[in-house]
């Protein structure tokens, strides 16, 4: 099967176009043969030698410190089953599924065999592979959204929301019936007021804080806002979580319980099969949509990733496999 590997840590460069073979699937897994595959800003971090170094020992002990143990990256992507294990209930060849491919990834690829336990569900007829393939995403934006107890009618800041993350959690906020402010770059701004966002601030032309507005519930989807001015900016029992954990965050989750019961949060997103079928159910009521920026082949890989790290996607880019 066509595949794209890396074998070495650095640019976009390092991804190439080859052959693997396919992995039949053996007891409780399945074959899965990939039409989308979302390219996320995960995966050129996990490639780039760039990470940042108060979770690099973490990140290279899992996925490998010299060269990446993990040859195929993608995660989150959509297709048919081909083939079943022989303890295999819950699928049978045929079914069309989207989901999270787990530690194992393997979504640059055109085929990906995974064990059933991975999050993974059917999926709707109507929902096209590509819109599929980025909403296990959004069980990050749920997770985190969840983590701050968000009401109707309290006012959210969503930093970095110009993602695929982020554009999920502008859905979710907007549903539970919040008010939401968003910050990204202006080219973002009118993406984001049609997905759903009240007001959008432009980090690189004003200060995000400058309007004076106090929040509810601050969500730093990217972790580039000062949590000092975060605290600031929330008002009494006002909450803060970032998806990007540091070590910085075992004293900012003591320190705001003296400056007027705030709360700061991190924490990673446990994916799970009950709340893909949450984003589904969603998704076929028309309360959450995929927004798509590009769709790429697997030999556009290298562009994908400069794409990515230019900082200019709205939204989500995909891989498309043809059938």
């Amino acid at each position: 099967m066509k595949a794209v590997t890396y074998h070495k840590y650095g640019p976009p460069e390092v991804l190439t176009l080859g052959e693997l073979e396919s992995v039949t699937p053996k007891a409780n897994k399945i074959r899965i043969k990939i039409r989308a595959c979302a390219i996320t800003a995960g995966d050129t971090e996990l490639r780039s030698p760039k990470i940042p170094t108060l979770v690099w020992f973490i990140v290279r002990l899992f996925f490998g410190i010299f060269s990446p143990r993990i040859k195929v990256l993608g995660g989150y992507l959509s297709g048919d089953v081909v083939e079943v294990g022989e303890e295999v209930s819950e699928f049978k060849v045929g079914d069309s599924v989207f989901g999270i491919s787990g530690s194992s990834f393997g979504g640059y690829a055109e085929y990906v065999t995974l064990n059933t336990t991975e999050a993974f569900i059917a999926k709707p007829s109507q929902l096209p592979y590509d819109e599929a393939s980025p909403i296990g995403l959004g069980l990050d934006s749920l997770h985190f959204i969840r983590k701050l107890k968000l009401k109707r009618g309290e006012k959210i800041l969503i930093n970095g929301a110009g993602g695929g993350i982020g554009t999920y959690a502008v859905q979710i906020a907007k549903n539970i019936g919040a008010r939401v402010t968003v910050v990204d770059s202006v080219d973002k701004s009118q993406m984001l007021h049609e997905t759903g966002a009240d007001e959008t601030i432009d980090y690189q032309g004003e200060e995000v804080f400058s309007r004076g507005i106090k929040y509810d519930a601050i969500f730093d989807v990217v972790g580039t806002i000062s949590k000092w001015q975060c605290l600031k900016a929330l008002n009494s029992g006002g909450r803060y979580v970032s998806a990007i954990p540091s070590l910085s965050y075992l004293f900012w989750t003591v320190w705001p319980r003296w400056v007027g019961n705030k709360k700061i949060m991190t924490g990673l997103a446990s994916p799970g099969k009950e709340d893909l079928i949450h984003l589904r159910d969603l998704v076929e009521s028309g309360k959450l949509k995929t927004i798509i920026d590009r769709r790429y082949t697997m030999d556009q890989l290298v562009e994908a990733h400069h794409y990515i790290e230019s900082g200019k996607k709205k939204g989500n880019i995909v891989m498309i496999v043809p059938e």
